[in-house]
């Protein structure tokens, strides 16, 4: 009985030496991977079309996504302050973005919200300046071109904020800006 004992402890050791030795390493391609089939579950389960040019009319069709060539998925919901054109944005002009930033899961939960509201400074960033903001929100607010400009957004891994870049890790906004020109 002790030896019969003393095999099934080393059994179990054993078992679990395997177990805590299984490699769990999932490579940065099947990160990826594994984004692009969220992305495509997320548009599947919204009923979102993705088109390859951008709507020139307003206001969009419903659930009509425009997929840039980086792979930002973008529809503007609000065209902004359009009554001056020449007031649209520029170069080094300084962006406050208001967002609700969530998940594309099945139940999307709601990672972060930046409003005026909740952060009396509320982050910023020169348009155009790579070293301030995601290159997804430079390209975004490109898009949305004007004060108080309301968008959604599916941004990939790739393209987005650097918490998201490992695992990879898409994410999604409503995001309004405010425009200031120094």
């Amino acid at each position: 009985m002790k030896h019969l004992l003393k095999n099934i402890f080393f059994a179990s050791v054993v078992a679990l030496l395997f177990v805590a030795c299984k490699d769990d390493n999932v490579t940065y391609a099947e990160e990826l991977k594994a984004e692009q089939e969220l992305i495509a579950d997320f548009i599947s389960r919204q009923q979102i079309q993705v088109v390859n040019v951008m709507p020139t009319t307003f206001p969009w069709p419903d659930k009509v996504f425009y997929k840039s060539k980086t792979g930002l998925y973008f529809r503007l919901t609000k065209q902004g302050d359009i009554v001056n054109k020449n007031d649209s944005l520029i170069t080094g002009d300084i962006v406050v973005p208001r967002f609700d930033e969530y998940t594309l899961n099945v139940k999307a939960d709601t990672i972060s919200t930046r409003s005026s509201v909740d952060y009396p400074y509320p982050p910023e960033f020169k348009y155009l300046d790579l070293n301030q903001a995601c290159a997804a929100w430079h390209e975004a607010v490109g898009y949305m071109k004007y004060n108080n400009a309301e968008a959604q957004l599916i941004v990939p891994s790739k393209i987005g904020l650097s918490k998201f870049s490992r695992p990879a890790t898409p994410a999604a906004y409503d995001m309004d800006i405010k425009i200031s020109k120094y």
